[in-house]
């Protein structure tokens, strides 16, 4: 079964905090993913994990790092990040993203490689990565529409990569996860669906029983 990720957009600590505190109450809560954002790579600048106190290990912490060319990780190694995601579209080369993923790797982290929407699948072809992340919609902001394509994506994916992990983030609803997690996706980030809603923990609830 396919594992929910609830995600985590703030430009404030104290926002970030307010959001935590509801999403760490939710039953069976494996992993939690943080998006960071430099104004550059995406248009909104985002709490940086300088800013950030200690993670609680019980655990599993993805760092979404939507950032141009990022080469240095430690701060998010001092927060307690598990995963570290990059983006495709934001190095260079391929050259420059594989030495940033050697250089994940070499920290003790786990690797993710993400792609927009706009950008073709068979780029992942030869990119060695723990992980992979189809974006489901245009990186940056919560409550977008999620973009239809991406099923067929995420299937192309699972195709060109068997035993890979395949994360899915964006526009993801009581209405769509179902088809999501049956296209393949293994990890399923949900941002607005949890904390936007009036009853957190019935939101995760309704999503839950999508995809049991």
């Amino acid at each position: 079964m396919a594992t929910i990720v609830p995600a985590i957009l703030e430009r404030t600590k104290e926002g970030f905090l307010e959001k935590l505190s509801k999403v760490l109450k939710l039953p069976g809560l494996q992993r939690i993913q943080v998006d960071f954002g430099d104004g550059s790579f995406i248009e909104n600048k985002l709490l940086p994990p300088s800013e950030m106190d200690a993670l609680n290990p019980a655990f599993h912490w993805e760092a979404h790092l939507m950032i141009k060319s990022p080469v240095d990780f430690l701060d998010y190694q001092i927060c307690g990040f598990k995963t570290i995601i990059v983006h495709y579209e934001a190095y260079a080369s391929s050259d420059d993203l594989q030495k940033a993923l050697s250089k994940i790797k070499a920290m003790g982290f786990k690797t993710s490689v993400a792609i927009n929407p706009d950008t073709s699948v068979e780029v992942l072809k030869d990119i060695d990565s723990d992980q992979y992340l189809i974006m489901s919609v245009v990186p940056g902001k919560q409550g977008q529409a999620f973009i239809e394509a991406s099923l067929d994506r995420i299937k192309q994916l699972r195709s060109l990569k068997p035993r890979a992990i395949i994360e899915v983030d964006g526009g993801v609803n009581e209405t769509n996860i179902k088809s999501i997690a049956l296209a393949g996706a293994d990890l399923i980030c949900a941002g607005s669906a949890l904390v936007k809603a009036a009853d957190i923990n019935q939101a995760y609830e309704n999503l839950l029983k999508e995809i049991q």
